[in-house]
């Protein structure tokens, strides 16, 4: 019996040597660590007995290896893999050094700076000596980075189809190694790209943002109301100038991953870089290249009527009082007026004076169309009810004939 058996592994082994040798562009090339012998089954996943959440193991082959680690070994990222099943796998770190080579510099690659600099910025982990409070709610990088697909440069700068081709058949006039040239070209043309829309990122940041529980433990309000501003807009309908949250924290000349709080001098958004910042000087959209100091005071997440939220509330059948009711606490003029004058102290009496009149004029302007909006809406109704009237008479005066 243990014979037949042994016999029977033995011939499995050849056929699957066999199959690698004749097919090295299927499986070797692909998968020369042979994880997909389990990670290729769609069905491959348990829950997570902490979380009670679904875990899913499943591995794309061919979607993988067009993506940006399709170059890299699995257990280049994932380490303690020597057990089957992996019972003692290390969490993921994006600063372990890779073991391919950086080919400006031919040392191995990391993303070690960049981990570094975002661990120093407003939504890093902090410092070994001086580490952030409530590190759980600050963001992993795979929050925001997914292993995207590699794309060409096609509909870069308005290009024609076609372009992609065209480049790569220049490349490999020196770079011989078609596969090489093809990974490198693809790679160099994906970073031309935006990695998400302004909508994406939009959404991507309002999933902390929006969040009252989690911005009151660090001290900061919600930015939900971004949607009451005529950005929003803009994006929302595919305005390709119009800003995302990027525009203003991270534009041109600042990363998005050193990101520093708004009281920082370094930061685009103090008071003393927001001019700079509004006009926009050197980016591809163009936002306010006159702006002047007094138009970058005006606050960009001011609180709003809360429109967009009771709209939302009443077409999904909701109760709307919460949005009125924070319409109405926000928008009294004497509100209005008390709130705007905390943040005036820097002005003189004449900008304060102007900015006075312009408050009014904003209540009156308020005031007039819900007068006359109001006052359409009981013409209409008595138009109505008149109508009603001179029709039941007049079948009244037809009876009588």
């Amino acid at each position: 019996m243990t014979i037949h058996l042994s016999m029977s592994i033995r011939s499995l082994l050849c056929m699957f040597t066999l199959f690698v040798m004749t097919n090295p562009s299927g499986v070797i090339a692909a998968d020369e660590e042979g994880c997909l012998i389990c990670h290729k089954y769609p069905g491959l996943a348990r829950i997570d007995q902490k979380t009670g959440r679904l875990r899913l193991f499943y591995v794309g082959n061919n979607k993988y290896k067009n993506s940006v680690h399709g170059k890299i070994l699995c257990r280049n990222c994932h380490l303690n893999l020597d057990k089957i099943p992996h019972a003692d796998i290390a969490k993921v770190n994006c600063s372990t050094k890779c073991h391919i080579k950086e080919p400006s510099t031919d040392r191995e690659f990391s993303h070690g700076n960049i981990y570094g600099e975002l661990n120093a910025s407003v939504h890093g982990l902090g410092t070994e000596d001086n580490p952030k409070k409530f590190e759980e709610d600050m963001p992993k990088c795979t929050d925001c980075h997914i292993n995207t697909v590699l794309q060409p440069v096609t509909g870069v700068l308005n290009q024609e189809a076609g372009v992609s081709a065209d480049a790569l058949r220049r490349c490999i006039g020196c770079h011989s190694e078609k596969e090489w040239a093809n990974r490198f070209y693809q790679h160099f043309s994906h970073r031309l790209h935006r990695s998400k829309t302004s909508l994406e990122t939009v959404k991507l940041c309002l999933l902390c943002h929006q969040d009252e529980e989690k911005m009151m433990r660090h001290g900061l309000v919600t930015t939900d109301n971004y949607k009451d501003t005529f950005h929003w807009k803009g994006v929302l309908y595919g305005d390709v100038n119009a800003p995302d949250c990027l525009s203003c924290h991270a534009p041109v000349g600042y990363t998005i991953h050193s990101m520093a709080t708004t009281q920082a001098s370094v930061s685009p958004v103090h008071p003393q870089n927001l001019q700079q910042t509004c006009s926009n000087q050197n980016g591809t959209q163009i936002c306010h290249p006159n702006a002047v100091a007094s138009f970058s005071s005006g606050k960009i997440h001011k609180k709003g009527l809360g429109l967009e939220e009771t709209a939302m509330a009443l077409m999904s059948g909701e109760p709307p009082e919460a949005g009125v009711t924070v319409g109405k606490t926000n928008h009294s003029f004497v509100k209005m007026m008390s709130e705007e004058e905390k943040d005036l102290t820097s002005l003189n009496e004449q900008q304060r004076n102007q900015w006075k009149i312009l408050m009014l004029v904003k209540y009156i302007y308020t005031l007039l169309i819900t007068v006359v909006i109001g006052g359409m809406l009981i013409h209409q109704m008595m138009d109505f009810y008149r109508a009603v009237k001179i029709r039941k008479n007049n079948k009244g005066a037809g009876h009588d004939k």
